[in-house]
């Protein structure tokens, strides 16, 4: 039995980013009460369309002058605009335009008008409607690429002649590149996978993510799916989702200089966490997920599902959270902030997070949780406050208690911006105990050394951390030692950090990207040419 991803019927920083996070509204807001598998089509900066998941039998559209507010535009109804067939369990639809003409793909199955629906013996597959204007009224929906050998819609359950990829079956999305138009989607083989293919040349098929031709780790429960794609600054962007829609529902991407790149051999990034309390139940889980911009703005719209005590998946809604981007391209993440401080020997230390109303929660993390470690990533909830959940945008501070005998009155507190992913506070007197370090990301498939310059002669010890031990990663905590020339090289007399990259072990034509070092940092960004 293939696993299908069963369609939920309810009643239904210190970086520095492209503009200026301070001044913005970082906050998360609700687009659409139980609206899921959300998707935005953008007529221009003033005209915006969604569409979503809503009871299964309808896909409704709603419109937007200004990405905020939408009203409800119709719903469309394949059932009646088909003569011949009935439709039901409609997902993950698809607005885009071609020409002057509208596209709707949408999920779904399909029998003879007056027939059960869905028949036994029948798989999910996707179908295409067109309208002719901004009307959005679509007419009979239509298989995709009909009677030929290319991927196309198929209702049965077995793989086609020409592979499991070529079976269309849930999640498209499409893209125009400037030159060509691609049509994005998912099917089924020991999981669920994403492939594309060029509309000009849809005999050959791009595997991009899924269990069946990556390896995946075990948190995505072997889901790969919702792909959509954007553009920016010559970079190709691929968001997708994994792990089921009721439990590890997640967002991710990958970044690329071509779309036939955009495939698991490259770096996958995490967009999001699902939120888990102080117990590990399900919280709140995030996915399925577009980028839009607007006047040069970029917005994160996705459906956030909402669980019970009990951590059963209750109900989906569409919201909007503003995405920014770092020097290397990659994006922020929607809940997730690396809160650093420097070491005071013999302390432990208590975290609390500052509101954009003056409210305080604290602690937010306790030293229960924290202990000695100089670090914690904050991933939405508050798990030393009744797991009150926190938005990224709500959070005007970080304040930092630190104490050597259970006395909680020195604090340190550092302003935040809503929306950066990495935070430093300094502890007075205290001392640098690791450098944590990221890179940009080369050529699929390349290899990383690290390099470090001291500050006394200037000279490089190059490599610091071989590539033996680095291989493909791009971050690093370094804690004072080289390991590949086994020496120790303290923070503070290290001038510059410095990554090289090769492929195929063809370091003699390495490239590498350096950056200046203060001694006291904890953090460090570091791009490759």
């Amino acid at each position: 039995m293939k696993p299908v991803r069963a369609v939920l019927l309810l009643s239904l920083l210190t970086t520095t980013f492209a503009g200026s996070a301070l001044a913005q509204d970082n906050s998360r807001t609700l687009l659409m009460q139980w609206l899921a598998d959300p998707d935005v089509y953008k007529e221009n900066d003033d005209l915006f369309f969604l569409t979503g998941t809503g009871n299964g039998v309808l896909i409704p559209l709603y419109e937007s002058n200004d990405l905020t507010a939408f009203r409800f535009k119709r719903d469309y109804n394949p059932s009646a605009a088909d003569p011949t067939y009935d439709y039901c369990f409609l997902w993950a639809p698809d607005l885009s335009k071609v020409g002057s003409v509208y596209q709707l793909h949408f999920s779904g199955h399909r029998v003879p008008n007056g027939a059960a629906c869905p028949p036994s013996g029948q798989e999910v597959t996707t179908f295409v409607a067109t309208a002719p204007d901004l009307n959005l009224v679509f007419g009979v929906p239509q298989p995709i690429n009909a009677n030929t050998t290319w991927p196309r819609t198929t209702t049965g359950t077995a793989c086609l002649p020409q592979g499991c990829n070529r079976n269309i079956r849930i999640d498209s999305a499409t893209f125009n590149d400037g030159a060509d138009r691609w049509l994005f989607y998912v099917w089924f083989q020991n999981g669920n996978n994403i492939s594309s293919f060029k509309q000009s040349a849809p005999g050959t098929v791009y595997n991009h993510a899924g269990p069946a031709v990556f390896a995946t780790p075990a948190y995505e429960e072997g889901i790969n799916e919702a792909p959509e794609l954007f553009k920016r600054d010559g970079r190709y962007y691929m968001v997708f989702s994994g792990g089921w829609y009721n439990s590890q529902y997640a967002m991710y991407y990958v970044m690329a200089d071509s779309i036939p790149e955009l495939t698991r051999a490259r770096a996958v990034r995490r967009q999001s966490l699902p939120l888990k309390n102080s117990a590990g139940r399900l919280v709140q889980s995030h996915g399925h997920n577009v980028i839009v911009e607007r006047r040069g703005e970029y917005f994160n719209i996705f459906h956030q599902g909402a669980f019970d005590s009990a951590g059963n998946l209750t109900s989906r809604s569409t919201y909007k959270q503003r995405v920014a981007f770092k020097p290397d391209g990659a994006m922020t993440s929607l809940n997730q902030v690396s809160v650093r401080w420097n070491r005071l020997a013999g302390y432990s230390y208590s975290l609390d997070v500052v509101l954009k109303n003056g409210s305080v929660v604290g602690p937010c993390t306790s030293v229960v949780l924290l202990g000695q470690a100089n670090k914690t990533v904050f991933d939405g909830v508050c798990r030393s406050a009744g797991d009150r959940v926190v938005t990224k945008g709500e959070i005007a501070a970080f304040r930092l208690f630190y104490s050597n005998n259970n006395v909680w009155g020195p604090s340190v507190e550092k302003a935040y911006d809503g929306i950066s992913d990495d935070v430093s506070l300094k502890l007075p007197g205290g001392v640098t105990p690791f450098v944590d370090l990221e890179w940009s990301e080369e050529e699929t498939l390349a290899q990383y050394s690290i390099d470090v310059q001291r500050r006394d002669t200037g000279a490089w010890i190059g490599p610091c951390i071989g590539v033996g031990a680095v291989n493909k990663s791009l971050s690093w905590s370094y804690t004072g030692r080289c390991d590949t020339p086994g020496i120790n090289v303290p923070f503070s007399n290290i001038q510059a950090f410095r990554v090289c990259s090769a492929v195929n072990g063809d370091w003699a034509r390495a490239r590498c990207g350096a950056a200046a070092y203060d001694g006291r940092a904890l953090h460090s960004r570091i791009n490759i040419p």
